[in-house]
């Protein structure tokens, strides 16, 4: 297993994050804007997530895209009941059925 080392923090290392994470707000009001237009449905997500991405120079904007796509695909396949597709094998919470039992579900916000 990996280990990632723990150091502390020096006025550069705050700047860059600060600045990914000004990044990333810049981001999301863009994936908001872009998605005002095209919609939630898979297409329109992905041209969100694709714009939003491309808003920021780099590695950083793959992952901004990678995230507001992940995020998208959670959401419609909540919104399409296949949360459970595994059978509980993914974990999540427990929905009670009566008697202390219950099918996993997969919680979505």
């Amino acid at each position: 297993m990996a280990t990632a080392p723990i150091t502390m923090p020096t006025g550069a290392k705050v700047q860059t994050n600060l600045m990914s994470y000004g990044a990333g707000i810049v981001a999301g009001l863009g994936f908001n804007v872009i998605s005002s237009v095209t919609g939630s449905s898979l297409i329109g997500g992905a041209i969100s997530s694709a714009v939003a991405g491309s808003l920021v120079e780099g590695v950083l904007g793959q992952v901004i895209a990678v995230n507001a796509g992940f995020a998208q695909g959670s959401r419609g396949m909540g919104a399409l009941g296949m949360g459970n597709l595994l059978g509980g094998l993914g974990g999540g919470a427990k929905k009670p059925n009566g008697n202390g039992n219950g099918a996993g579900i997969i919680s979505t916000i």
